[in-house]
């Protein structure tokens, strides 16, 4: 049987000393700042990504308005900014295209939404791309209508009732210039995305 001096030693020698504990912290810290770049670059591209996404479902929510509705459908984005709608091609559309005779045009679809205050919808680099006003009335009765007659929008991307498009591409991109771009096919109107690069110069 071990004597109590013997019992003594052993309990010291079953913890962690003070150094062996910072050692452990300071491997710990290195760890942690070599993977938190990494970690903070993936975390940026998931932002982009799931922002070009949710873009991507309105634009093909667009499509699908205007085969169900019989009438073409637009899509625009706020140059530069975070801004962008669905809306009919004319403020009061005609129903001649529509599947009844009893569609209300205030019952056409019109839909806006907004990026978060760090990412942005841009035109694709050194395209010239025209831009103009809207009236309020084209945003019917969205409640940001005021404001949205402010903006400075993009041409339009048309979906029409037959389920083709215009041939467009445009970027959603960062402040650090991590983009995604959107490209709509005119043939089918379906939507791509790529996935999330860093432009050298955004």
């Amino acid at each position: 049987m071990p004597t109590p001096v013997t019992q003594r030693a052993l309990k010291a020698r079953s913890g962690f000393s003070l150094m062996e504990l910072l050692i452990v912290l300071g491997l710990l810290v290195v760890l942690a700042g070599i993977a938190m770049p990494n970690l903070i670059d993936r975390m940026r591209d998931s932002q982009v990504l799931r922002a070009a996404d949710s873009v991507r479902e309105i634009l093909s929510e667009a499509r699908t308005y205007a085969i169900d509705s019989g009438i073409d459908y637009q899509f625009r984005y706020e140059m530069n900014g975070h801004f962008f709608v669905v809306l009919p091609t004319e403020i009061e559309p005609a129903t001649s295209n529509s599947t009844t005779s009893e569609t209300d045009t205030a019952d056409y679809m019109r839909l806006s939404g907004e990026l978060e205050d760090t990412l942005f919808l841009r035109s694709m680099k050194d395209e010239q791309v025209a831009t103009e006003r809207l009236e309020p009335a084209w945003f019917g009765a969205l409640p940001d209508a005021g404001e949205l007659g402010t903006k400075t929008w993009s041409a339009p991307i048309y979906f029409r009732f037959d389920g083709s498009a215009s041939d467009q591409t445009f970027r959603v991109m960062d402040e650090s210039g991590r983009t995604s771009e959107l490209s709509v096919r005119g043939l089918t109107g379906s939507v791509r995305l790529t996935p999330v690069f860093l432009e050298a110069d955004p």
